[in-house]
């Protein structure tokens, strides 16, 4: 008997541009699915993304990365989106 092996989606929660930069040879590699601050993305930024089949998602509203609340609220909201999501959320 072989072992199946659940394939999960990787999800990025990035709120600064620093975060992003430190993150995306993973988000690449894994071509992993990213929500981040607006703002944060210039041109040259999203059109490397969109070059590596890169889906990304602005957030509603701007998250801090002091304020818990914030980010517990945007993660409870890509968890009722992508329920079977690998999450990787940017701490400072």
């Amino acid at each position: 008997m072989g072992s199946e092996m659940c394939i999960r989606d990787r999800v990025y929660l990035i709120f600064t541009s620093e975060g992003f930069n430190e993150a995306l040879a993973e988000i690449v590699e894994h071509r992993a699915k990213l929500w981040i601050n607006d703002g944060i993305l210039n041109a040259q930024q999203k059109t490397i993304l969109s070059e590596h089949h890169i889906d990304f998602h602005i957030l509603e509203s701007k998250v801090e990365v002091t304020d818990e609340k914030a980010i517990i609220s945007a993660i409870k909201t890509i968890e009722q989106r992508m329920e079977s999501a690998e999450l990787f959320v940017e701490f400072l």
